[in-house]
């Protein structure tokens, strides 16, 4: 009996060692597959989400030119509508079905902008709500929060957004995006001719992805967007989640749909962005 009870012993001890030396192990496979989730797809998603922001920060733009008696470059397929009541100005901004803008990009929905009845647009603050609204077929909904000035300390235009943004692709990913973002319109202002207006694109961002897991998007050096252009034609961005960074850069200038990311062990991949 005794020896039964030790053999015993010995065998309940090799299976706890056993079990204590899998937990371990899958723990470690949870924190490396954490530490590495900033790959090449991340990369790709934050750099369309980088565009189709911009181009909302472009249509908020030329929404308001009329109102500061300069012309706007808004499609004619877009019908807008404003509205006065209760001391607020409502504009809503309704593309249909599909509407090409001046930059090639096919936007479908509703963008809905309000401020406060003001006769000196130096300053406002504007709220900006969606409506089914979508970008070549990518879903945007939430709101943001922008502060435009006529005359920043350079004396050009700029606009501060608080973004709570969610983008939902057409295969069913989903990406949440909070954070800041600065556009300064540092080419063009005034001049009646699209193809000269050029912005200075500044600011930081998280981003959620469908499975939780966030990282962060700090602009290093200022992203350029010329207007001619359906891209982001030059700028860096380091993405970091955890102890990892990459970098996204967008060139030196050229128009085109590439941009280079550079993962966290310093390989580099380039992206096609449509």
């Amino acid at each position: 009996m005794k020896t039964k009870f030790k053999m015993k012993n010995v065998m309940l001890l090799l299976v706890v060692t056993l079990l204590s030396v899998t937990a371990c192990q899958n723990e470690d496979t949870v924190a490396t597959t954490d530490d590495v989730a900033i790959d090449d797809a991340l990369a790709q998603r934050s750099a369309e989400i980088d565009l189709i922001s911009d181009d909302i920060g472009i249509i908020v733009e030329e929404a308001y030119q009329e109102d500061e008696s300069y012309v706007s470059f808004l499609p004619e397929c877009v019908t807008i509508t404003t509205e006065i009541s209760t001391g607020f100005i409502e504009r809503t901004l309704d593309f249909g079905d599909g509407c090409e803008l001046p930059n090639g990009n096919i936007v479908a929905g509703i963008i809905v902008t309000s401020h406060a009845v003001d006769s000196n647009p130096a300053r406002r603050d504007i709220s900006v709500t969606f409506d089914n609204f979508t970008r070549n077929d990518v879903l945007i909904e939430g709101t943001r929060s922008i502060e435009r000035v006529l005359a920043n300390d350079a004396g050009n235009p700029q606009s501060t957004a608080q973004v709570a943004m969610q983008v939902t692709w057409q295969d069913g990913t989903t990406a949440t995006r909070e954070g800041i973002r600065i556009r300064e319109w540092i080419e063009g202002f005034g001049s009646g001719v699209w193809s000269d207006n050029v912005f200075s694109i500044t600011g930081s961002v998280t981003t959620t992805g469908i499975l939780g897991n966030t990282y962060a998007a700090i602009i290093t050096t200022p992203l350029r967007r010329e207007m001619v252009c359906a891209f982001i034609v030059s700028g860096t961005i380091e993405l970091s989640r955890n102890d990892n960074t990459g970098t996204l850069s967008y060139g030196e200038g050229s128009c085109d749909n590439e941009a280079v990311w550079t993962n966290p062990n310093g390989n580099t991949t380039t992206i096609y962005l449509d």
